[in-house]
């Protein structure tokens, strides 16, 4: 009996350790610069400009990519969301800015997990990741 306590005590303790990791919101506000999909940077590498992602003060965000994304920025301890994400519907000529694009929406609509320390911002779901390196 007290094996079974200790360990279901033990698990209890762990996951909820895990779920109130502390996340650096101080340093969201910023220009993030696209730098990886999933790892791979080549899609990144292929185009003239890195798209960016600027976060204000207020969690306002915008980013300019072929399309350009605005939206309120929502919280918790865990996850971020957009709310009210407009978007524009240009047609992109590059494969790889499409990509990347719709990669960074599908991440901003959440609820997706973010990691954020001095110089770098990942945003991940469960099937993806989409990395950004701090420009200002």
């Amino acid at each position: 009996m007290k094996k079974i306590f200790f360990g279901t005590f033990l698990l209890t303790s762990l996951l909820t350790g895990c779920s109130t990791t502390p996340k650096d919101v101080a340093a969201l506000p910023s220009t993030w610069a696209v730098s990886a999909i999933d790892g791979h940077t080549q899609p990144v590498d292929a185009l003239p400009a890195k798209p960016e992602l600027v976060i204000d003060q207020n969690f306002n965000v915008t980013y300019q990519g072929c399309n350009t994304l605005t939206g309120k920025l929502t919280l918790t301890s865990n996850d971020l969301l957009t709310k009210k994400l407009a978007s524009t519907r240009k047609m992109c000529i590059q494969n790889e800015q499409a990509t990347i694009d719709g990669f960074v929406k599908k991440m901003l609509t959440g609820p997706s997990d973010y990691l954020v320390n001095q110089n770098t911002l990942i945003i991940s779901s469960d099937r993806h990741t989409v990395t950004f390196k701090k420009v200002k």
